[in-house]
């Protein structure tokens, strides 16, 4: 089995960050020297190699780093989805607005511009304009051609 180390940069994160991955950055420091003492038992190596000691303690800070940065990491999607679950919920309250209704129902926004408002506007009219539609369905087309008509009557009073 073999596992690579990335070199870490963690000045990005602060020291409480740090802080807080360290007891377990250091249980894992303590199973890899004990597994690096078993290992230099079966190759025979001496355990007082000091280089090694240090090549330890390297490891044990960058794994405290390590693991300081994904508990960070955790705490701000934690906080990310908060805020996700809060807008979400400011979205419904705005999307029911009255107003918005009214631009919904005609197929815009409430923020378009004039030029579009009045680009659908002509659309939709011509769209459900009674004499477009054979006689079996003049009646609904009129019924949805005074609809727009007095949808987007509301929105120029709303405008002006």
């Amino acid at each position: 089995m073999m596992i690579e180390i990335d070199e870490l940069d963690f000045r990005r994160y602060s020291p409480a960050q740090l802080a807080a991955v360290r007891p377990n950055l250091e249980r894992l420091a303590d199973i890899t020297r004990r597994n690096l003492r078993l290992l230099d038992s079966v190759l025979g190596i001496k355990g007082e190699d000091s280089a090694l000691r240090r090549k330890h303690e390297l490891v044990r800070a960058e794994l405290a780093e390590a693991h300081s940065k994904i508990e960070t990491m955790r705490h701000d999607l934690k906080t990310a989805r908060t805020w996700i679950d809060q807008l979400q919920g400011r979205l419904a309250v705005i999307e029911d607005d009255e107003q918005d209704k009214l631009y919904r129902s005609v197929g815009l926004a409430a923020t378009a511009h004039t030029v579009v408002i009045a680009a659908a506007r002509r659309a939709l009219l011509q769209h459900h304009h009674p004499d477009r539609w054979p006689p079996e369905k003049k009646a609904a087309a009129t019924g949805n051609f005074q609809a727009v008509s007095a949808a987007f009557q509301k929105i120029k009073e709303l405008r002006e």
